[in-house]
């Protein structure tokens, strides 16, 4: 911040964020980050969630990390299927077959999706705390997109500007499905409302840049990038074994998301080159579906694979930077260029070589000008199985490439925050005219 804004008072923005730590996983980091940079951009943000339920992992160090920054987090109930839980209730992942019965019974029971019922809560808050002490602007994060609809509503009541930021694409969603033209006629009014109460839209990509801007043509939508925090990445790497190649996997797997297709292509590799196995390891940070440990077994790979579960952000962070290659997929699926995960971008921060098992599309055309990225087809396991050969070759022979530093840095958490921060201010200026 310049010397001459350092005694301004900040401009208050009330965030609306139902994924929120201690909740854990990718999605919450987004939130969590621009909140902690804003103040030293001139913005102090008061964030709006929920108290946690049921979910799949939590993270106490990233709620840590927000409360040293000295932000407000308001929390209220909420009415929705997380809270059958006890208080921070730790659920199992569900397999693939489950996991897509329940998503299609919420997609039938629950409009836009099943936060909903944290609505009339939120809302309900959010206008106390006006009342108490006004805020200058609004900022909702989806999904969910029950977000946006609060953001929309206290719009109306507040007649201050609004802000949506869309994690993924709502109405156009790849992994959203209708049931019937009745829900998405349903949604669509809902994201048209919510759109035409925003003074400007921001997303991740340019895939959904332009899916949002052709449904709400009125509305200006940004592109602000997912990013890393380089605050992460000064931690201390994770023990590694010399002389052995390391394969490194952050997170979690569903959808199209599958370790399967790179299971098989390490077992290819090793069954034609067993001389390879005492070389080579492949390390799962996080959670792996259990039919994917049973196919790791079958395929006879499991002497070379390290099971870590879930573990504190700062913790994945430093096996990330222990990894020699660090590997992602996104899978295919109709809709699937549009998908580019955190994942991505926090590897970045780790700045390593990357084996992306990507479809054409966001995530790939970012990987090429990453510098140092083996691609392959996710589902094509003699692909995969070449690549990894070619890594492996560049890894006896010390030549395994750097990644290009300069493209890296334009994904700096910090940097993209006073990116946000730019168009508050913009916002809050048109919004006073």
């Amino acid at each position: 911040m310049p010397e001459s804004d350092i005694d301004r008072p900040l401009k208050r923005v009330l965030v609306l964020a139902y994924y929120f730590p201690p909740m854990g996983l990718s999605g919450v980091q987004r939130v969590a980050k621009f909140v902690k940079y804003l103040p030293q951009c001139g913005w102090q943000p008061v964030v709006l969630t929920t108290h946690p339920g049921g979910y799949f992992a939590y993270d106490e160090g990233l709620l840590e990390e927000v409360r040293g920054a000295g932000i407000p987090i308001i929390r209220t109930r909420s009415l929705d299927p997380t809270q059958v839980y006890q208080k921070k209730a730790t659920v199992a992942l569900p397999d693939e077959k489950r996991r897509r019965t329940l998503s299609t019974l919420s997609q039938w029971l629950f409009v836009p999706d099943n936060k909903v019922g944290w609505w009339p809560f939120a809302v309900q808050k959010g206008k106390w705390l006006h009342q108490k002490r006004p805020f200058d602007l609004i900022f909702s994060s989806a999904p969910p997109y029950t977000a946006h609809l609060v953001g929309a509503w206290l719009q109306k009541k507040l007649e201050i500007p609004l802000l949506l930021d869309f994690r993924d694409d709502w109405v156009g969603n790849p992994r959203h499905v209708y049931p019937t033209a009745i829900h998405r006629i349903l949604s669509s009014s809902m994201e048209r409302w919510a759109m035409g109460r925003a003074q400007s839209a921001y997303t991740i990509n340019h895939v959904i840049q332009k899916s949002l801007a052709d449904r709400s043509p009125n509305t200006p939508v940004h592109l602000l990038s997912q990013g890393y925090d380089a605050e992460d990445f000064k931690v201390t790497p994770h023990h590694k074994e010399e002389g052995r190649l390391r394969f490194v996997y952050s997170g979690i797997f569903y959808d199209a998301q599958t370790p399967d297709y790179f299971l098989r292509a390490l077992a290819l590799v090793l069954n034609k080159l067993p001389q390879l196995r005492p070389k080579m390891e492949a390390v799962f940070v996080g959670l792996l579906p259990d039919k994917s440990r049973q196919l790791a077994s079958d395929l006879g790979v499991e002497d070379v694979i390290q099971y870590v579960g879930y573990v504190p952000h700062e913790e994945a962070v430093a096996y990330q930077r222990s990894a020699d290659v660090l590997w992602m997929t996104i899978g295919t699926r109709p809709g699937a260029e549009g998908i580019s995960t955190s994942k991505l971008f926090e590897y970045f921060g780790a700045s390593r070589p990357i084996l992306a098992l990507v479809p054409p599309g966001a995530a790939r055309e970012a990987l090429k000008q990453h510098g140092a990225a083996y691609l392959a087809a996710p589902e094509d396991v003699e692909e995969i199985a070449s690549v990894l050969v070619t890594i492996v070759n560049a890894w006896l022979e010390k030549k395994l490439p750097s990644p290009n530093t300069e493209y890296l840095t334009t994904f700096d958490r910090e940097h993209l925050t006073a990116e946000l921060a730019a168009y508050f201010d913009a916002a809050y200026a048109a919004f006073k005219k």
